[in-house]
This record gives structure tokens, sequence and C-alpha cells, in this order.
């Protein structure tokens, strides 16, 4: 058995209560909160760029919740299952994950890496009607993301 201090116990409720608006309605009834779950539910809805399962885990040590690889995975797939985040790969390859919101796409800088998130008109689902209607097919999700370089990258130093 371990003991809490207070300042711990505090924390804990502190992110307890500001994630657990986050997973509202689980698939799975029998999940519970843990301090690693709700701290990378925490960490991805306070982030303003997506994270990647090693910056999680590294904002995890510095706050001192030290866990391994393998739990941010399972905790993340978890999330991801419950459809309280998305995952998405850009070309780097590395798979980052962000809170689900409204839908929406990126820009990436080639140059620093730099991700921000851009919303599109109604064009776009406009142009999805059409795709499902001409091919007969179903469109279930898209990928859509945008590189170049960010507006200081453009600056010629």
């Amino acid at each position: 058995m371990f003991l809490l201090t207070n300042a711990t116990e505090l924390r804990y409720a502190i992110i307890m209560k500001s994630t657990s608006h986050l997973i509202s309605k689980p698939k799975d009834k029998s999940y519970r909160f843990s301090a690693v779950r709700n701290f990378i539910l925490l960490s991805l809805s306070k982030s303003k760029k997506p994270l990647s399962a090693f910056d999680l885990q590294k904002i995890l040590r510095l706050n001192k919740l030290s866990t391994n690889k393998t739990t941010v995975y399972r905790e993340l797939d978890f999330l991801k299952n419950q459809n309280s985040i998305e995952e998405f790969k850009l070309d780097d390859g590395v798979r980052r994950y962000e809170v689900c919101s409204n839908h929406h796409h990126h820009t990436v800088c080639l140059k620093c890496r730099k991700i921000k998130c851009v919303k599109l008109d109604k064009e776009l689902s406009e142009q999805e009607k059409k795709i499902e209607k001409n091919n007969k097919f179903k469109i279930i999700s898209h990928s859509l993301e945008f590189y170049g370089l960010c507006h200081k990258c453009q600056v010629v130093k």
C-alpha cells in the first residue's frame, strides 16, 4: 500500500475533474479513470498542437507520472477506441494525437515542422457527397494535410 500526500491527492482530483467530460459515454463500461489516462487527456486538451506518444511520455515524466512506453500506447489506444482522441500520421510517419473536436485539417511547415489546425468551408463536404454519389462509395473518413512553409520560415535570413 502507498500513501498519497495532500498535494498529490489535490493534483489527482484536479486532473480527474478537468478530464471526466472528455469521456462521456464509454463503449467499455468496465473502464476506470487512471491518473495516467487522465493526464494524457488533460495534456492533449491543453496542447495547441497534436502530440506524439513520445511527447506525452516526456510530459508525464516531467510531471512525476513515470510510466513505460507500452502503457502510454495502451492508454492512447483506449482513448482512441472511446472516440475521445483522434490519431493521424503525417509524412514523417509519426502518429500524433489530439482531443476530438470539430473535423479539421492541418498545415505542416516542412522546415520547422510546426503544425496548425485549419478549418475548411462547406465545399469539401459537398465534394465528399459527390464522390459518394458518383462512385457509389460510402466515405467513413478522410485525411487532408497541407504542406508548405510557415510565415517565419518563408522569411529569408
